[in-house]
């Protein structure tokens, strides 16, 4: 087992270029010399960073370090590493940029130097090139996490891009997913994702992984560690054309390789999952990790529009999920609540009835033993949300059977809400109390439903499901 957890809950902290101004590195120097972590800020010139005594090199720290964060140029760099070295330090997080990426010659030298020095030690490196790590359960981070602004949960994610990272992060949080760590490799000369996935395999904290990835330096260990993983792991791959490959070795000096043969890789493994963009990759990591993983394929959708229901039903098929026979006790239950006008053919379309029909249409659904998963398509506009009170109170109600059904059926529910971005949060909002995905892709919920259903079966079965 990779042993990697001082970069996650380091119990001492040097920041090698720390800054008391308006620079690269302020952000979280200060962040960390106001946190927990006991953290010694390291300047050449500086003998206070913040109020912090400050040290001309980690060397002359008189406690051991476990963690060193470096945030210098990259000429100063494998002094800096020489340093690490010599202090016993157990990792280093190279945020600093300038090497293999750039293509230029004397960079690629810096790089095979810094290389081999961590290859010659017992020393481990993430990066360069990256924004390192986040730790939402601790508060830990070497990158700029706002985290009274995130949501702590069971969703990890693996990134090459530092940026990009962070990009997620704040997208997630706007969509109140909760995520438990966050990691940046960078240019990958020691820690990579590998390593990680091996690490978030055997993290209590981490229920589904997800992974952005340029390419891999070690295709036969990365194989190898996707056979292992008994938690869902969800990949978005980069580098898909000839343009895509090529603008990925520029960007973090990846090996991107043939896609396809990416692609064959991931259809070998149960539980490892392809997705095309990083909506798809979060909507239905948020759905893996809050719902039950669904008995069987057979999908009921209530809908208050009948074109999206018919929408959802090309999906459902294009999905290779199969449209819900509901019994007749169930289509008989829901007739006998609702209006002359309503229809109940493949979906139930309850339109503007649903203010005083969806509670009864739900718990029917919910009951019917021919449904495995349960669409709910919200299509109610703003107006009526600000201007009936009763309408928002049913809401509420909604969801809260919605999650109380759910649990008590072992199904799973997804609310795909169409409308505004106001309609969307405000759904959003309520939904969240009660554990229920609101997503604003129909494809999103029923590609979940699906790769749920195939992880289900390989649980049970040990094997892919067609």
């Amino acid at each position: 087992m990779t042993d990697l957890e001082f970069f996650f809950n380091p119990k001492s902290i040097a920041i090698i270029g720390a800054s008391d101004t308006l620079r690269f590195g302020y952000t979280t120097t200060k962040y960390l010399l106001n946190s927990q972590f006991k953290t010694y800020p390291i300047h050449l010139t500086k003998s206070e960073i913040l109020g912090h005594k400050a040290y001309k090199n980690i060397k002359e720290i008189p406690d051991d370090i476990e963690l060193a964060i470096i945030l210098i140029g990259n000429e100063n760099v494998p002094q800096a590493i020489k340093d690490c070295i010599d202090k016993g330090v157990k990792g280093v997080i190279i945020e600093s940029a300038g090497f293999a990426e750039t293509g230029l010659e004397k960079n690629i030298a810096l790089q095979n130097e810094i290389t081999k020095l961590i290859k010659d030690s017992n020393l481990r490196a993430i990066g360069p090139n990256c924004v390192g790590i986040s730790n939402f359960h601790n508060e830990f981070t070497s990158s700029e996490v706002q985290f009274n602004r995130v949501f702590k949960g069971g969703i990890s994610i693996i990134a090459q891009s530092g940026v990009l990272g962070n990009v997620f992060i704040d997208w997630g949080s706007s969509q109140k997913i909760g995520f438990s760590k966050a990691i940046t490799l960078g240019n990958k000369i020691d820690v990579d994702e590998v390593d990680m996935l091996e690490y978030l395999n055997n993290d209590p904290e981490t229920k589904v992984i997800t992974l952005y990835l340029e390419g891999t330096k070690r295709g036969n260990e990365f194989k190898e560690i996707l056979k292992k993983m008994n938690k869902p792991v969800l990949i978005l791959k980069s580098g898909r054309t000839d343009i895509g490959s090529i603008a990925a070795k520029s960007h973090t000096s990846s090996i991107a390789g043939d896609d396809k043969i990416y692609d064959a890789v991931f259809k070998q493994h149960p539980g490892i999952f392809r997705v095309n963009n990083f909506y798809e990759l979060f909507n239905i990591a948020q759905i893996f990790i809050t719902q039950t993983l669904p008995k069987g394929k057979n999908v009921a959708i209530i809908t208050g529009s009948g074109s999206l229901g018919i929408l959802a039903c090309d999906e459902l098929k294009n999905q290779g999920l199969t449209l819900a026979n509901l019994e007749k006790s169930t289509i008989q239950e829901i007739r006998n609540i609702i209006p002359d006008w309503v229809s109940i053919g493949g979906t139930i379309d309850l339109g503007p009835s649903q203010m005083y029909t969806l509670i009864p249409s739900l718990k029917a659904v919910f009951h019917d033993k021919n449904v495995d998963c349960v669409l709910f398509i919200f299509t109610v506009p703003r107006g009526p949300l600000e201007e009936f009170e009763p309408l928002a109170a049913g809401i509420k109600t909604s969801f809260r059977l919605i999650k109380n059904l759910s649990q008590n059926t072992n199904k799973p529910c997804v609310c795909v809400c169409f409308g505004s971005r106001w309609v969307f949060e405000y759904i959003l909002d309520i939904a969240s109390k009660f554990n229920i995905p609101v997503v604003d892709r129909t494809k999103h919920a029923l590609k979940a439903f699906k790769m749920m259903h195939e992880y289900n079966q390989y649980l049970k079965f040990g094997k892919k499901w067609n």
